[in-house]
């Protein structure tokens, strides 16, 4: 991917990015709205067929510069391919959602969106659990 190329937002979730980006959003509605979204995870294997979690599949994680673990997670599929040629055994692009995502993300590991690209953020592993219990408080409204 050209980093002079203009970033054409591909989804809502873009959309929406850059909007927060710009202020026309704020943090808050954006992370709203992220948690429901669905985005992608590079994996070194393929989940089998039934869907099935299997111990042995391992996730692309970034290391930031102050040393922490980060889950990357791509707003759509063609925003990896910049990792893939550098990490071909990351090969397998799965779509899931945000909040499904956070209850397998340990203590201690961050969140980075879009790694390489100026339309992205990191969070630190405090604001991935601050985002966790977001998630639990809308889950528990959504009960009612």
């Amino acid at each position: 991917m050209d980093h002079d190329t203009p970033f054409e937002p591909t989804n809502d979730l873009e959309v929406r990015l850059l909007q927060a980006q710009d202020g026309t959003l704020t943090a808050a509605q954006f992370l709203d709205g992220l948690l429901t979204a669905p985005v992608f995870v590079l994996l070194d294997k393929a989940i089998g067929e039934d869907g099935a979690w299997d111990e042995s599949i391992s996730p692309l994680v970034l290391t930031s510069e102050s040393g922490e673990p980060m889950f990357a997670v791509f707003t759509a599929p063609e925003r990896a391919e910049l990792w893939h040629e550098q990490l071909p055994q990351f090969a397998h692009a799965m779509p899931i959602a945000v909040h499904a995502l956070l209850s397998g993300i340990g203590e201690g590991v961050g969140l980075v969106l879009n790694p390489g690209l100026d339309v992205g953020m990191e969070m630190i592993p405090d604001a991935v659990a601050q985002l966790k219990e977001r998630a639990a408080a809308i889950t528990r409204g959504m009960a009612h």
